[in-house]
């Protein structure tokens, strides 16, 4: 099934998105906003949670919730993502096609209006939100940061990325997102909505049967009141690292982490991605990558080994569970793997294996809506390609040219999170 997106631009730095087909059982409208990081972090936190909550309509949100049931249980969600340096706050809802509805009701223009009332329409007097439910989300925010520690995986990871980057934005750290959202009151997330509405990139993704014109029209409208001064979004790249530093933190965990932070050379998200995407699987991805293979259940250094790229931020993560006093047995062994992709001395198989790997998971993310809305989100603020034209760049990757990706990548980081000797916990 070829599926090509279709954008319509509506204004400035706001477009629709329309996937039409017929072929899933739900459809999804997702409204993805997306600004700077660096301001209002904490109150577009607390915002995204607080546009799905409620609005001026249906302030109570059992009214909100009875009238989702109406709409056969439509659900609707609002998160804030982290993407690069700039925040994307997402507002989406999933409901049932109109072959599953009686009679055949139409539930498009009425979730989109859903939609529109949720983003446009908060629930909000003299210039602030509700205190009462701005003090539950704030709250719920907190509490997910006290609890970030809980995932030791994860949050050895974060705590890399804040040491790497301290003086960039992308490493603000979740101490200094707490500090503010503790200082927040519901004037500031009156005042980072207004700016979210003015400033930010804006799509809105269509996944299914839709009215084109009648949810175009639903969106202008919307905007139609709204002063629009769109900012932009950027990133800084860090082509290479100078020296590296090396970062080690005690918690009372059997299982120790070892993350290792590369700079991966890459001057914005596009510059030469595709081979940098690949070299970073052959390398650290699935179980015929190198680090799997022979860290992991060759030399059987590590509960787990793997190598991530962070495109928007132009940078690539190795995450590893150890014994402490296996450290640098380990670190020696990652960096001797990544001299064998730098000699383009990986296989034949292990290169093929990875191509075919990434094509076949491009697409079967076109298999659900699901799929569909997190493809095209992930581009909310870039060109959308194709899955079929996204599947050639890749096909076109060469041998060499992952071995010059390889060859890009410095150390900066060697992040560990030391615990006892030995243990299963994750």
């Amino acid at each position: 099934m070829v599926i090509k997106p279709e954008i319509v631009e509506i204004g400035e730095k706001i477009r629709a998105v329309f996937v039409p087909t017929g072929n899933f059982k739900t459809n999804i409208i997702t409204a993805s906003l997306t600004v700077p990081r660096e301001k209002n972090l904490a109150a577009n936190i607390v915002l995204s949670r607080l546009l799905a909550y409620s609005s001026a309509k249906y302030p109570d949100p059992i009214m909100l919730n009875a009238h989702k049931e109406m709409l056969y249980g439509t659900s609707v969600s609002g998160v804030s993502v982290k993407s690069g340096e700039s925040t994307r706050i997402e507002l989406s809802a999933d409901f049932i096609d109109s072959k599953l509805t009686f009679d055949g009701e139409d539930l498009s223009l009425k979730v989109m209006s859903l939609i529109s009332e949720l983003l446009f329409n908060p629930d909000c007097r003299d210039g602030k939100f509700d205190r009462e439910k701005f003090l539950l989300h704030r709250r719920l925010a907190i509490e997910i940061i006290d609890s970030e520690q809980n995932d030791k995986r994860a949050y050895a990871l974060q705590r890399m990325f804040e040491n790497m980057c301290a003086d960039e934005v992308f490493g603000i750290s979740s101490a200094e997102i707490r500090k503010d959202l503790e200082a927040l009151d519901e004037a500031d997330i009156y005042n980072a909505w207004k700016e979210l509405l003015s400033t930010a990139t804006v799509q809105f993704n269509f996944v299914g049967t839709f009215d084109r014109e009648k949810a175009l029209e639903i969106i202008r409208q919307g905007f139609a009141g709204v002063d629009r001064h769109p900012v932009e979004n950027s990133t800084l790249f860090v082509e290479r690292a100078e020296d590296v530093t090396e970062v080690t933190e005690t918690m009372d965990i059997n299982q120790s982490k070892l993350v290792l932070g590369f700079r991966n050379g890459m001057t914005d998200k596009d510059d030469d991605f595709y081979a940098r995407q690949m070299m970073t699987d052959i390398f650290g991805g699935g179980a015929y990558s190198r680090l799997f293979m022979n860290v992991r259940e060759k030399l059987s250094l590590c509960y787990y080994c793997s190598a991530r790229m962070f495109r928007n931020k132009g940078v690539m993560a190795v995450q590893s569970g150890i014994e402490k006093e296996n450290r640098q047995k380990v670190l020696d062994e990652i960096l001797a793997q990544l001299e064998v992709m730098k000699k383009g001395e990986f296989t034949d198989g292990e290169f093929e294996s990875s191509k075919k790997a990434i094509c076949d998971s491009l697409r079967g993310a076109f298999d659900t809506p699901e799929g569909i809305d997190l493809y095209l989100s992930l581009k909310s603020d870039s060109k959308i390609d194709s899955i079929e034209e996204t599947i050639e760049k890749y096909e076109k990757v060469t041998r060499e040219d992952i071995v010059r990706a390889a060859n890009d990548l410095t150390l900066d980081t060697v992040y560990m999170l030391e615990g006892r000797d030995s243990g299963d916990d994750e």
